[in-house]
């Protein structure tokens, strides 16, 4: 495929241009992953972070563990839309990868200059996992099996998590082992985000756990589990990335997470500039700029409008090291990243809608830094937009969603930009240090 007509000239910016695409929500087979595989590359950018699994789907083939993607690769329905109006559609979905196929996923990738970074996200977001192995929940496993008799069929943040019984952290590890057989990018992805700690908190087995390890508080449970996943895979030659929620509980044992490990900072500054602090490289992929699954724009046309409006024009807007970024956040950046989660985008051409013209706009941001010159940019984009038509990309067009683009009467959940401001500063309150 064609290198994209954007300014692309010269040395990047940043090393990491990364996208990450959710298959875990929505699986999309290999051949939808080939061709995007081809289109970052055709951006210029050379990292695809892969969400193989969450509460609503696994995906990848883990041959000690069968279930887990024979029972956590389907479920038998999907919310469609978004908010208290959403409802389920009864159409059953499923789907999961072979170890095979992901072996032709890298090489691929990597013959066009792009790292596949796969993550498996523990402890939260744990439904598909103990639909599959409920042993490893909290609780009595008949309990812990009548609550997840399939993977999520909604969307959101659950509150089931792993429990941290040994027999758990040599599950995760295997899980581990295999996903670095298949992979051979030096970075995998431990997810650590949205863990809902309240059945830890009321878990009297896991209290009393937490009591042996000398942990005093349900953050530093989740800092202790993750810390054990990223110490085995250091073992095995492998550095991890992690969203910011793993530095939760990092102040009473931080000593204990390796230092290389990398913070995917998304929700605004606080995560980026902690990890800097603790001596991390950080990868910036902030939700009101970079979570192309947001909202277009906040008129009625807008499919299923969710999160804040983000426009290609705030795509553009972009400034991933502003002039009040600190000096050991100017150090410990690596790269960018944009944020593609699949829970609305059903189709290839759902995707296409979402992804593009905005990756344009990205893309420039991680090859030149940001923001861009707007008036500039707008001048590159009709021979941008004639390339994507050119490649097949069904893309949003600028003056909106064609009829056959928009769904009518599925709802929303819109944000506004200041509401969701203040709930990020709620939700990093809890980080170490947030403050100083």
């Amino acid at each position: 495929m064609p290198r994209a007509p954007l300014d692309l000239e010269g040395e990047p910016r940043f090393a990491w241009r990364g996208v990450m695409l959710d298959v875990a929500r929505r699986f999309r087979p290999l051949p939808d992953l080939l061709r995007f595989v081809d289109l970052l590359a055709a951006h210029g950018l050379n990292v695809l972070q892969l969400h193989l699994t969450d509460d609503q789907g696994w995906r990848f083939e883990v041959r000690a563990y069968p279930r887990l993607t024979e029972v956590g690769g389907r479920r038998s329905a999907s919310q469609l839309g978004h908010g208290p109006a959403s409802t389920l559609d009864g159409v059953p979905h499923e789907g999961s990868y072979s170890q095979a196929e992901l072996r032709e996923l890298v090489a691929y990738a990597a013959a066009r200059g792009i790292r596949v970074v796969p993550e498996v996200d523990v402890p939260g977001h744990a439904k598909a996992i103990l639909a599959a192995y409920p042993e490893f929940g909290v609780g009595e496993v008949d309990d812990v099996r009548a609550r997840n008799v399939e993977p999520w069929t909604r969307y959101g943040i659950n509150d089931e998590v792993l429990n941290v019984e040994q027999a758990t952290l040599d599950f995760v590890r295997t899980v581990f082992d295999e996903l670095c057989e298949v992979f051979d990018s030096d970075v995998v992805g431990f997810g650590g985000d949205e863990v809902r700690k309240q059945r830890w908190a009321a878990d009297a087995r896991t209290q009393e756990l937490m009591a042996e390890r000398g942990l005093a508080t349900e953050e530093e449970l989740q800092a202790w589990f993750l810390a054990q996943v990223a110490g085995h895979l250091a073992s095995r030659g492998r550095r991890v990335i992690g969203w910011d929620e793993m530095l939760e509980g990092a102040d009473a044992v931080a000593s204990a997470l390796p230092a290389d490990a990398v913070v995917a900072s998304w929700r605004g500054p606080v995560g980026a500039e902690l990890g800097a602090r603790l001596g991390h490289d950080v990868v910036l992929c902030p939700d009101l700029w970079t979570y192309l699954d947001y909202r277009q724009s906040d008129a009625a046309e807008e499919p299923i409008p969710v999160g804040t409006v983000l426009s290609l024009e705030d795509a553009a807007s972009f400034d991933p090291l502003p002039a009040d970024a600190s000096a050991a956040l100017r150090e410990r950046v690596v790269g960018v990243q944009a944020n593609v989660w699949t829970e609305h985008l059903d189709t290839r051409d759902r995707l296409d809608y979402a992804v593009f013209p905005r990756l344009g706009a990205f893309a420039e941001v991680a090859w030149n830094g940001g923001p861009l010159d707007w008036a500039a940019f707008e001048q590159r984009l009709p021979a941008y937009i004639a390339w994507l038509g050119e490649q097949g990309v069904d893309y949003r067009p600028l003056g909106g969603p064609r009829a056959d683009q928009q769904r009518p009467g599925v709802p929303g959940a819109p944000r506004d930009r200041a509401s969701r401001i203040a709930e990020l500063a709620e939700l990093t309150a809890s980080l170490p240090s947030a403050s100083a």
